[in-house]
């Protein structure tokens, strides 16, 4: 006897992401060939968080062994049940009973410190996205998933039949909607550079060593950079990246001196980072990925001190798989940074300026939500609605009127110049266009009326 076929159909668009506060409606499909006894009939909402991993057995203080013990943790996020069926015996038949949830805005689960560590988020947070990983550990990999399932449970043979819809999900935003990311400026007191003087400056300060102040302007400079950057910045923006070189012993830049910026490099790092076990034996793998974004040399652009030199244009997040917002749930977090490194010059001498500070990437803004930039505010004048009007009554002119046409075959007197003819017409189209096209690059064609062929000169 063939079990009940059961199928589970979600509306709207397949490749739909859905976001906090949206709903998921459907319909559970139950066929029935033979009179069936179930005992229960539902469907569920959920999420899950799975992490999974391995680790070597010790054999004589050894890890070398090549049996490894597994482990894995699984959270639900959230779980929102619905009864359709209780236990009862169907007939053959088709059944359909339809379905609505609502995305949460936040997880479930609580937990205590003292049983799963410091490490676990104890609160509900904001649900995390859709994500997959695997790791370079032997069968380590996270997951986090939404899904819709219907379940049934035979009443003679107590078999489970499952069917599931995954959702994609992705969250909202959190900050205020804006095209543009916010920087902030980062001074870097640690890098101070201070290049050392030659020979030939040397002797110039104890000339004017007398004169203070002009010492002061003519000495070497020592040098403070700051880096102005954003922390956070969501895919499609542009990540604004700029260098400010301060001379401390010449605040106003009265000597005007300046430095050159000799090559950049720009690398954006990924670190995921998944654990999964309770109390003491946590195993945690982190997984790092670095992408170098720009490498630049030989770049040779002045930067007096004092001003601010733009680094980046039109530097922008691809939007896809692999930029997934910065996220920390109770198991699997993953967070990014931003590495900039800046080759400068002063004279003959080098300089390298590092900085690597933290980089979270929200979550992509719609299309829909972003506010209109200045160019879509400004007014623009609509073109004129289109209003069908009558088609012209003037016909063009008869082309047997033109030219008098007669029978002609392909010989040496079709390359005859045009200008031979004696039609008025083609004297004045020859009279204009006899300036820029010589009479020996002129060609006639020979058309025959009777018999619908060309002659092409041969």
């Amino acid at each position: 006897m063939a079990a009940p076929a059961l199928r589970i159909i979600v509306d709207g668009d397949s490749n739909k992401i859905y976001r906090k506060g949206e709903k998921v409606t459907g319909r559970v499909i139950l066929v029935v060939e033979e009179e069936e006894q179930i005992q229960n009939l539902g469907v569920v909402f959920a999420g899950n968080c799975i992490t999974k991993t391995s680790r070597p057995f010790h054999v004589n203080g050894s890890d070398n062994s090549p049996s490894r013990r597994q482990h894995e943790e699984k959270i639900r996020l959230f779980n929102h049940e619905k009864e359709l069926v209780p236990a009862s015996t169907l007939a053959p038949k088709k059944y359909t009973w339809t379905f609505e949830f609502t995305f949460p805005e936040s997880t479930e689960p609580r937990y205590k410190r003292l049983i799963h560590g410091a490490n676990y988020l104890r609160e509900p947070h904001p649900l995390p996205p859709t994500f997959l990983l695997k790791t370079n550990v032997p069968g380590g990999a996270a997951q986090i998933s939404y899904f819709v399932q219907a379940r049934y449970t035979l009443g003679s043979t107590k078999e489970v039949k499952r069917c599931r819809v995954v959702l994609p999900y992705h969250p909202t935003p959190q900050v205020n909607v804006s095209r543009e990311a916010k920087c902030t400026s980062s001074v870097l007191y640690g890098q101070s550079w201070k290049p050392e003087k030659d020979e030939s400056q040397r002797s110039v300060n104890k000339v004017f060593s007398k004169v203070s102040r002009r010492a002061l302007v003519n000495s070497a400079p020592r040098i403070i950079p700051s880096i102005i950057y954003p922390e956070s910045v969501a895919p499609g923006q542009h990540i604004p990246i700029s260098l400010v070189l301060r001379n401390t012993r010449d605040a106003v830049n009265e000597a005007q001196g300046e430095c050159t910026i000799d090559s950049l490099s720009i690398t954006i790092s990924t670190y995921s980072t998944t654990m999964c076990g309770h109390g003491v034996t946590q195993p945690e793998d982190i997984v790092s990925k670095h992408v170098t974004c720009i490498a630049r040399t030989n770049m040779n652009k002045t930067v007096p001190f004092g001003t601010t030199a733009p680094l980046t244009t039109n530097f922008r997040l691809v939007d896809d798989v692999e930029c997934v917002p910065t996220f920390k749930t109770y198991t699997i977090t993953r967070r990014y940074t931003l590495g900039i490194s800046i080759c400068i010059k002063f004279g003959e001498q080098n300089f390298t300026i590092r900085s690597t500070t933290p980089l979270e990437i929200v979550p992509r803004v719609p299309r829909s939500a972003l506010p209109p930039s200045v160019e879509e505010g400004e007014d623009i004048d609509p073109l004129p609605l289109y209003t069908p009007r009558e088609p012209s009554k003037e016909f063009a002119p008869s082309y047997e009127e033109i030219f008098a046409l007669s029978r002609m075959y392909s010989s040496s007197s079709l390359l005859a110049p045009t200008l031979s003819r004696g039609s008025s017409y083609m004297s004045d189209v020859s009279a204009a266009s006899g300036a820029s096209t010589p009479a020996s690059e002129i060609e006639e064609m020979g058309f025959g009326r009777g018999e619908g062929r060309v002659a092409v000169p041969g």
